[in-house]
């Protein structure tokens, strides 16, 4: 901030002295500020043009929000999405448990001979 404002004093000292000056002298030295702004533009062009990774940076970071909110919702739809995979997983399991425990009979398991009887249910169908 201070030195915004020192460069305002010493731009104001300068304008006050140009009073006394004639118009010619003070058209000249107009354009030689003109000048040497245009050349100031330039100088912080290349210099800007130095650093490619820059580039990228300048280009991605006023869209950063937006993809990161995009980033962020195409994760959570993934996640929704895998959290309900998984929950039908389960269902099915247990669905598919509750059906196979329902066909054998309770002494099957109990039983030493399970593979005989599981050999000759099979032969049957």
């Amino acid at each position: 901030m201070k030195e915004r404002e020192f460069a305002y004093r010493i731009r104001h000292y300068l304008n006050a002295g140009t009073e006394n000056l004639d118009r010619r002298t003070v058209d000249r030295l107009f354009v030689a500020r003109q000048r040497a702004l245009s050349g100031h533009h330039a100088s912080v062009a290349r210099l800007r043009l130095t650093g490619a990774g820059n580039f990228g940076l300048d280009a991605l970071l006023p869209y950063a929000r937006t993809l990161a909110a995009l980033l962020g919702l195409a994760l959570a739809v993934a996640g929704v999405q895998f959290w309900n995979a998984y929950q039908q997983a389960l269902e099915n399991e247990e669905i598919d448990s509750a059906l196979l425990a329902d066909d054998l009979p309770i002494n099957a398991y109990l039983d030493r001979g399970f593979q005989a009887w599981l050999d000759q249910h099979a032969t049957q169908q």
